[in-house]
């Protein structure tokens, strides 16, 4: 029982892990960026959006103008090479191209961790809690997904004078960090169960059987649960 507490919380963090990393993936917040004419602008993995303050300047110009009001967002997508103030985009676009593919990935490890984790509560013939392979299956996609999110990461280390990260992007680490500590956690249950397996099977006989020899109809002693 123990045991598959410790599966559920490691499960239950790593759907947590799972909602932060689509949260980041999808608002438009991921670096603030500056560019050449003064303007902000919010660039995430899917979106791109002006700073509020851009904004309502934009829509006012535009009623000057007689026009209605500017679009608001635009969506991004593969091979978008947005660069702010003083960034290659070439670097840009490697960052940006190589986080949607970690984000990705690692949505699709977390996914087919949780499901594997339901096809076992449901006792189906060719998967139970007693398989072998269903904790380690577990533990191994949630661990590629926390590894595919640090090389994601990692790309953005070199950032432009003017660009500065935002919250997205610290939701994505948070879901990261989350990803780990369920694969730590369902790894130590592993190992802790192999070393109390690989134990040599131990018999603790009770005290009433060193009392004087009368007949029994049953021995009191505990064996080891492997």
């Amino acid at each position: 029982m123990a045991v598959q507490r410790l599966v559920a919380a490691a499960v239950a963090v790593a759907l947590l892990s799972l909602v932060l990393n689509n949260v980041a993936a999808f608002t438009p917040s991921w670096v603030l960026q500056a560019l050449d004419d003064g303007r902000k602008r919010s660039v995430g993995l899917w979106r791109m959006c002006p700073t509020a303050g851009d904004r309502g300047r934009e829509d006012l110009q535009a009623g000057r103008r007689g026009q209605g009001p500017q679009k608001q967002c635009e969506g991004l997508g593969w091979g978008s090479d947005y660069a702010g103030y003083q960034e290659s985009r070439s670097t840009v676009k490697l960052q940006f191209d190589m986080m949607r593919a970690c984000n990705l990935m690692a949505t699709v490890a977390l996914t087919a961790g949780q499901l594997i984790f339901l096809l076992g509560l449901m006792e189906l013939p060719f998967i139970t809690q007693e398989s072998q392979w269903w904790e380690e299956a577990i533990a191994a996609l949630f661990q590629l997904a926390s590894f595919v999110l640090v090389i994601g990461l990692v790309t953005f280390y070199r950032i432009g004078p003017y660009t500065h990260l935002s919250y997205s992007c610290y939701l994505n680490i948070a879901a990261c960090l989350l990803a780990t500590t369920a694969a730590a956690i369902l790894i130590w249950n592993i190992l802790h169960r192999r070393d109390d397996c690989l134990a040599p099977r131990v018999i603790i006989i009770s005290r009433s059987l060193a009392s004087p020899f009368h007949p029994r109809l049953d021995n009191d002693y505990v064996e080891s649960p492997c």
